[in-house]
């Protein structure tokens, strides 16, 4: 019977230490990082790509107060995207007024009388894309019906995409 709690309690330290362990980017893509975006102190995470063994390393820092930034680089260190934070002020009309029509916020009924012709965008998050071509895309997560939506959108704000996300 000791020897049973003995190799269980082994067994338990190993699956707490493997849960400790993660992936960190390599030498190229750290320095990639650093040569473009120099004096920035990047937080690291992992993305997997569009199959299991495509894996990316996403560096989050701070560009001002309160934006986020995303630089996007694959395994071997080389670039595949930048991803800023921006108001949803600053998307194309077109994604505007495509968000204004499918994605309107449900106000209260304090507010409801406010603003009741206007529609305002349910947008936690607009993030400006620019790809490792210079293609320059628009992301932006929104609600509807109590589900989460990514919506990419073009240059000119023409939908191309929605993913659900919740």
């Amino acid at each position: 019977m000791k020897f049973f709690y003995l190799f269980t309690a082994f067994l338990c330290f190993n699956f707490l230490i493997g849960q400790q362990s993660i992936l960190l980017p390599s030498e190229k893509t750290v320095k990639a990082f650093e040569k473009q975006y120099p004096q920035k102190k990047p937080i690291w995470s992992m993305e997997y790509g569009k199959n299991e063994n495509d894996i990316n390393f996403a560096a989050k820092f701070t560009i001002a107060a309160k934006t986020q930034a995303y630089a996007v680089y694959d395994s071997d260190g080389n670039f595949k995207k930048y991803k800023e934070q921006i108001s949803s002020a600053k998307l194309p009309k077109n994604g505007q007024t495509y968000l204004d029509t499918n994605y309107p916020v449900k106000s209260s009924s304090k507010s409801k009388s406010k603003s009741k012709n206007k529609m305002a965008v349910a947008v936690r998050e607009a993030y400006s894309v620019v790809d490792a071509n210079s293609k320059t895309t628009y992301e932006v997560k929104a609600a509807k019906d109590g589900k989460n939506y990514n919506l990419i959108f073009d240059e000119e704000g023409n939908l191309i995409k929605t993913i659900q996300i919740g």
